[in-house]
């Protein structure tokens, strides 16, 4: 695997910027400050504050990245859990005092039913497997692993919310292909390296309370505006 978000990460750890390009398979791009995988509390948008009351429990952070928001958790007395498919990550998890940090795939979740109380997929995770199916998929692995009262707090952006034209067309044949809009082939770019092409899904909170319910959760509240929201995921 081209652990190439873990070098970036690597290199915010060692107090640089971490720019990078995030290019899609239509041609746009955007630059990125790896930075913000090192933010602290304080400079985090708001609807990603507030539904942090919700959580509860034994926690899972999905996709921790060099955990931010695990250690945040953890230092506010929680017991979690920060797992991330990126082994540089979880080594840079570890290093900085995770005290439970596990390299593992958001598609392969090996722990024991019931385990959770509270699931985090932030940093746009909820549709970090990409195809649609594999997202229910997930959600229905999350289902197993978590206690009767399990929450999850879901981060994503709602792709027709997006109005710059680049998009609209892009979402346009994506529908035309079959696809949902907010399916995106997207790769990074960092200094000298490349990574390799992956799947995202951005949705909407009407697709995402249709996919939750397909897997055996309600999707009960929505904080944050259409371009970064959280959803609040309880079990029905």
């Amino acid at each position: 695997m081209n652990d190439i978000i873990g070098e970036i990460m690597r290199n915010v750890y060692r107090g640089e910027e971490g720019i990078h390009i995030i290019e899609r398979d239509d041609g746009f791009e955007s630059q990125d400050l790896g930075s913000w995988f090192d933010s602290s509390y304080d400079d985090w948008p708001d609807c990603q504050k507030e539904p942090l009351r919700f959580v509860k429990g034994r926690i899972l952070d999905i996709g921790c990245g060099m955990g931010r928001v695990a250690l945040h958790l953890q230092a506010q007395g929680h017991d979690v859990v920060g797992i991330d498919i990126s082994p540089t990550a979880i080594d840079l998890c570890q290093q900085r005092g995770l005290r439970d940090a596990r390299v593992m795939s958001a598609a392969e979740l090996e722990f024991p039913e019931e385990y959770f109380t509270t699931i985090i997929l932030y940093g746009n995770n909820f549709g970090v497997l990409g195809e649609p199916k594999a997202v229910v998929s997930m959600l229905k692995e999350i289902h197993k692993i978590t206690t009767k009262d399990a929450v999850i707090l879901a981060e994503t952006i709602d792709p027709e919310n997006l109005t710059n034209p680049i998009h609209v067309k892009y979402h346009e044949s994506n529908k035309n292909k079959g696809n949902l809009p907010g399916l995106w082939r997207i790769r990074t770019k960092y200094k000298e390296m490349v990574g390799d092409w992956h799947n995202i899904l951005f949705v909407s909170p009407e697709l995402m309370k249709e996919m939750a319910i397909e897997a055996g959760w309600l999707l009960e509240q929505v904080i944050g505006e259409r371009d970064l929201y959280v959803g609040i995921l309880k079990k029905v």
